[in-house]
């Protein structure tokens, strides 16, 4: 009888040693996946300030014209927005049928389009100051980071950024949801409908002219 209860005890010793590395491995497995997660959204984060702060000052440059101002916007969405990606996007299937002449044109006017577009969603938040209230990881590469712009007397403005990191391992905005509102959602439907109804040269002739504006 006592045999059997060394028996027993060095065999619960024996499990307990083999289940402690293990135990210590999965503790250790999910201190990493927390640290990559919190890296992943700090790094988000960092990213859609940073954004933010380019993108005010290409459009408050003292003594620019509003030419110039665009211009200079331009240039933060070409470097901090996933431009080709949401270009595509918004285009739909029409993309799968253009020609090389309609495809050249689309992504000439695309970048230009674009940058007018979100100059208007930004004037309601330029020079005020951005507080992030919440960030969300979707999938393995998109993190959405909640933000609000306070304004005098009136609610704050909420700002939503997706940030994709890329394949080239770069990080991009893929969206800028502002109110709720996804311009890329918003402009997939309208430009689908538009191509329904009028055809795909149509719809490039319009942002061409929108953009000229």
């Amino acid at each position: 009888m006592f045999m059997s209860r060394v028996r027993i005890f060095a065999a619960l010793v024996a499990a307990a040693s083999v289940a402690a590395p293990v135990a210590a491995t999965a503790q250790d497995d999910e201190a990493e996946t927390q640290t990559a997660q919190e890296s992943r959204t700090d790094t988000a984060i960092a990213f859609a300030q940073e954004l933010t702060t380019q993108a005010n000052d290409a459009l408050t440059q003292d003594g620019a014209s509003e030419a110039e101002k665009l211009d200079a916007f331009r240039g933060v969405l070409s470097d901090g927005l996933a431009l080709e990606t949401i270009g595509k996007f918004m285009l739909g299937d029409a993309r799968k049928n253009l020609t090389d002449e309609q495809s050249e044109r689309y992504n000439a006017v695309f970048p230009v389009y674009i940058t007018k577009l979100y100059a208007e969603q930004f004037e309601e938040i330029i020079g005020k100051p951005l507080e992030v209230i919440d960030s969300k990881e979707i999938g393995s590469r998109d993190v959405i980071v909640r933000t609000q712009f306070e304004r005098d007397g009136e609610s704050p403005v909420l700002v939503d950024w997706r940030i994709r990191k890329l394949r080239s391992g770069e990080h991009k905005a893929i969206d800028i949801i502002v109110q709720g509102v996804s311009i890329m959602l918003v402009k997939r439907e309208e430009f689908s409908s538009f191509v329904a109804s009028n055809g795909v040269d149509a719809l490039i002739d319009r942002l061409e002219s929108e953009a000229a504006v």
